[in-house]
């Protein structure tokens, strides 16, 4: 016999694991703290990368002209313009990737809560089964002279029969 809520759960559990694979069960390993602070480090490493890229690109785009200057450059002024335009750029990114990775934890986590809460809706009914199948093969004995003689006990973990011991 099927059972509608249990094959019902099974297909949310498994749809949500085919689609949250590389997503939200993969988050679920870290706290918020720990996931955030990841993430911002991974944007300040690439922060870093590409602001130091297109600083490459702007040099040798314009290289001539830099030629041209090069004994007339103030090269403190040229580096400190530099640093304090990467530490702009990477404060920028730093609160950008803050934002992102706070917001898509705090959503991922209302899925792995709906998700543990029909994992273990599932988990309690494969145990009642096992439970009242091994009832019925005998493998569990269940005396009635312990709680007393309840009916409905009988009913529930014998399958009706009645039996005395």
């Amino acid at each position: 016999m099927l059972d509608e809520e249990k094959i019902r759960l099974m297909t949310q559990v498994s749809i949500y694991e085919k689609n949250e694979e590389f997503g939200s069960l993969v988050l679920a390993r870290y706290y918020r703290e720990d996931y955030v602070r990841l993430g911002c480090i991974k944007t300040i490493l690439v922060a870093t990368v590409t602001y130091w890229l297109i600083v490459a690109v702007y040099v040798f785009y314009r290289f001539e002209e830099i030629l041209r200057e090069i004994n007339n450059m103030d090269y403190f002024s040229v580096i400190g313009k530099l640093m304090l335009g990467y530490v702009g750029f990477a404060g920028i990114m730093f609160i950008f990737a803050f934002l992102i990775y706070h917001i898509r934890y705090q959503t991922a986590k209302k899925g792995l809560i709906r998700y543990n809460r029909n994992l273990k809706k599932l988990i309690e009914m494969e145990e009642r089964d096992e439970y009242e199948q091994d009832v019925e093969e005998g493998l569990v004995r269940v005396s009635r002279s312990i709680g007393g003689d309840d009916p409905l006990l009988d009913e529930t973990l014998m399958g009706g029969r009645s039996r005395q011991e």
